[in-house]
């Protein structure tokens, strides 16, 4: 199935908002929270403009430098829509994931406020979580830097 198509697919899947709750609990994985997806976000905004796309973007993706934990990680795409970090996504770096028809998935409404004058908040939606392979609830905050909106999101359970 080609990336796009992939994509597609879990956007479809992905269009039930959701706001902040309770964590889900998995053994296997830290589950992260508003706050530290927050955090993460920002240390990772303040990576990226101090030591520049070369050094920050595959550090996010090889969730180096503290940069990746369990349910934890940070993905950046630019403003065109292609992919070019992820922690909990790597085999589809380089993807274009935001076409012009994305106004409302996940990664159209975070593009949109990543454009916004705050260029940073909170986007809610329905996301398959790599930890415990499943669609959760997910929320995200996401931070515009220069070209590349930089994004940590944690997990939800519904209904908890």
């Amino acid at each position: 199935m080609p990336c796009r198509t992939l994509l597609a697919a879990i956007f479809l899947l992905s269009v039930l908002p959701a706001g902040p709750g309770a964590r889900a609990f998995d053994p296997r994985c830290p589950v992260a929270t508003e706050e530290r997806a927050k955090g993460l976000a920002e240390r990772a905004a303040a990576f990226l403009k101090a030591k520049g796309a070369a050094v920050a973007l595959p550090a996010f993706t090889a969730r180096t430098h503290g940069f990746g934990e369990g349910d934890l990680y940070v993905f950046v795409f630019d403003f065109h829509g292609t992919l070019v970090a992820s922690g909990g996504w790597p085999q589809h770096v380089g993807a274009t994931i935001i076409g012009p028809d994305s106004a409302d998935d996940p990664y159209g409404r975070i593009r949109r406020l990543a454009s916004s004058p705050a260029g940073r908040g909170w986007v809610y939606y329905t996301w398959y979580s790599p930890c415990t392979r499943s669609m959760q609830p997910k929320m995200t905050y996401v931070i515009r830097v220069g070209r590349y909106i930089v994004g940590v999101g944690a997990y939800a359970i519904p209904g908890v």
